[in-house]
């Protein structure tokens, strides 16, 4: 049965691997079939080049059965995304940095580049039109004879640095997290230089819509994707060093967002209904329940479905934003608890783009196996050991 990548790996062991498929040495892999390793200009399959990787690790290689290839942490694509390197659609064209060596980005090119993405971003979110290839003709202007999809390849990876942050970040320019420290630094620098800027997009439209977009549910389960290989947990920070203030966290804002959890979940019993009728199941569709309505929030769900195959009981808990897929999103005690409790029944949906296109992923189970959960308040109460100690009880 595969089995997560044994830690350790590292970008040097990766370049010995590659060095060896460009030998020619013998291992047990096929051929890329899904996805693919772009390194100066060649082209690998990822799972044979963590497998020959293990071998300059640990003295073995890691055979095809004992790993999988897939997007998750602790697969092949994932690894390797996070040591640097590009992973992507079989076929899918690269970077033209990637296909041949060139200068790096200098420091005015990046902030340029950064600026820019700004300026599109705040434009998306409150609806102002704007064209893409404009931006981009203008842009190149004003850097070193960088190509189209070099500067595509940048937007990716401003897109990565702010979803890493629980930023809201451009649609149409899904985040890449292969990014360098020096975009990092000029996305935070820039940030920091306008501090009114991340307070402008909290109240912008795409990500508080009044009311829910019009979205025809003809074909229900086109509206459901795959979930993403990666959402990060934002840094939590060390303020008291810093001595700088927490930036909005749109995270929390879409959590506290009362009326987008109530669009959103209304959204989510419509669409159940749908599925199950597409699917037959008209029966089913006439019990779906919205329970944090008809029942009362904090049941661990917020809406009662069916599987159409059995009729088994579903309990969906409904998460939305009007930001992308790969935006965090908090969870509560009792939901993590009822999923760990119930977890073939549970199910978490992800509604996202709500403000414009709405989707969904599923994270079915338990949320402790799905997600990466970091405790962010506490509950306190006074430890008797603790009074002792400060000398507060008195003697009898």
């Amino acid at each position: 049965m595969p089995q997560a990548i044994p830690p350790g790996l590292t970008r040097g062991h990766v370049l010995l691997a590659l060095a060896d498929l460009d030998a020619g040495v013998l291992h047990p892999f096929g051929e890329p079939t899904k996805y693919e390793l772009v390194h100066a200009g060649r082209r690998y399959a990822p799972k044979a080049v963590v497998g020959l990787a293990h071998r300059h690790l640990a003295g073995t290689i890691l055979l095809p059965d004992r790993f999988s290839g897939g997007e998750a942490p602790g697969q092949a694509n994932y690894v390797l995304r996070q040591l640097g390197f590009t992973v992507v659609l079989k076929g899918e064209g690269v970077d033209d940095d990637e296909k041949a060596p060139r200068p790096d980005w200098t420091e005015a090119e990046v902030t340029a580049v950064v600026a820019d993405y700004l300026d599109m971003l705040r434009k998306e979110m409150f609806g102002v039109p704007y064209n893409k290839t404009e931006h981009r003709t203008a842009l190149r202007r004003r850097l070193d004879d960088r190509s189209d999809g070099s500067v595509e390849f940048k937007h990716a990876n401003i897109s990565g640095v702010l979803a890493d942050r629980g930023l809201p970040y451009i649609h149409g320019y899904k985040p890449r997290f292969n990014y360098q420290g020096l975009l990092a630094r000029q996305v935070e620098a820039l940030l920091t230089a306008d501090p009114d800027y991340l307070g402008e997009l909290e109240a912008a439209p795409r990500l508080n819509p009044d009311a829910a977009p019009v979205t025809p549910l003809t074909d229900p389960g086109g509206l459901f994707e795959d979930p993403p290989e990666h959402v990060a947990v934002p840094p939590p920070g060390k303020p008291w060093l810093t001595r700088r203030g927490k930036q909005t966290d749109f995270v929390r804002k879409d959590a506290e967002n009362r009326r987008l959890g109530r669009l959103g979940e209304e959204f989510v019993v419509e669409l159940e209904r749908a599925r199950l009728r597409q699917l037959g199941r008209d029966d089913l569709a006439r019990q779906v329940d919205w329970v944090a309505d008809t029942a009362g929030d904090g049941l661990g769900f917020d809406v009662l479905s069916f599987d159409p195959a059995d009729g088994a009981e579903q309990l969906v808990e409904v998460k939305t934003t009007g930001g992308g897929k790969y935006h965090p999103f908090y969870v509560s005690a009792t939901e993590v608890r009822c999923s760990e409790d119930v977890p073939a029944q549970f199910r978490l949906y992800r509604v996202f783009d709500f403000g414009k296109e709405p989707r969904v992923y599923v994270l079915p189970g338990a949320l402790t196996m799905s997600c990466q959960l970091e405790v962010v308040q506490y509950r306190a109460g006074l430890n008797r050991q603790a009074s002792v100690s400060t000398g507060t009880e008195t003697s009898g």
